[in-house]
């Protein structure tokens, strides 16, 4: 016998809504306000440092783009 697990209708399968200082990562939006700059740029900024951690084999290719994980980003722009 299977256990069946029911969810809210108004969820729409949804477990768990994050929230900004659940995530363990930053998105462009995060990024454009931390550093102050235009979106452009927040996802070049984003691209070098996912390209840096994907280079040093502390990230997989697969890992969504447009987001970079908090600790990593904290420790390069010298966020405490």
């Amino acid at each position: 016998m299977q256990a069946v697990v029911s969810l809210p209708d108004n969820r729409n399968g949804v477990l768990k809504i994050l929230h900004n200082e659940d995530r363990n990562y930053y998105l462009v939006g995060d990024v454009m306000k931390i550093l102050g700059v235009s979106r452009p740029k927040a996802y070049k900024v984003i691209r070098a440092l996912r390209e840096e951690l994907i280079s040093g084999g502390k990230l997989i290719e697969e890992y969504p783009c447009g987001r970079i994980p908090k600790k990593y980003f904290d420790s390069r722009c010298g966020i405490e």
